[in-house]
């Protein structure tokens, strides 16, 4: 059985500045993700997982960026994996700026990636509730993997 940790019931506020990030990226939705013929998220994680520049990563976290948001989470989206290099080692790497701002910060530790699952999950569940004091700004959000078993996820709202 899969456990997250309890933190989720109780997201974290924070500003975060600007991050550059760069790596490998394609664009898909939700329903896309939910059948393995059309699934793109898994592939793109496995090609970058593959990449020089993450094997000889020693600084920087491991990144899954969401941006270009269509409309919600309903719509099309592109999404990023990557790290925050100074420069990057290939030209076939795309860049993108996460904005700086107000992110409700989710936490958990687990297996992975059911644990990236069930957080999301959460996530979903914490922005359809009718008591949700926050909006979700649908401009960028962002995994960051900074262990093995734990993840953190940053959701931007207004």
């Amino acid at each position: 059985m899969n456990k997250i940790s309890n933190e989720t019931s109780s997201p974290q506020l924070v500003n975060q500045p600007a991050i550059k990030v760069f790596g490998l990226a394609v664009t898909t939705s939700n329903k896309a993700e939910q059948h393995q013929a059309t699934q793109k998220i898994m592939p793109l994680w496995q090609a970058f997982m593959q990449r020089p520049e993450v094997s000889s990563n020693t600084t920087s976290p491991i990144y899954g960026c969401y941006y270009h948001y269509e409309s919600d989470h309903n719509g099309q989206y592109s999404i990023l994996a990557g790290l925050t290099l100074r420069e990057p080692a290939s030209a076939d790497l795309t860049e993108v700026d996460l904005v700086a701002g107000k992110y409700l910060k989710f936490s958990a530790t687990g297996e992975m990636p059911a644990v990236i699952i069930a957080l999301w999950q959460q996530i979903w569940h914490y922005f359809e509730a009718k008591e949700c004091p926050f909006q979700r700004s649908f401009d960028t959000d962002y995994e960051c993997y900074t262990s093995t078993a734990g993840v953190d996820i940053y959701i931007g709202v207004n």
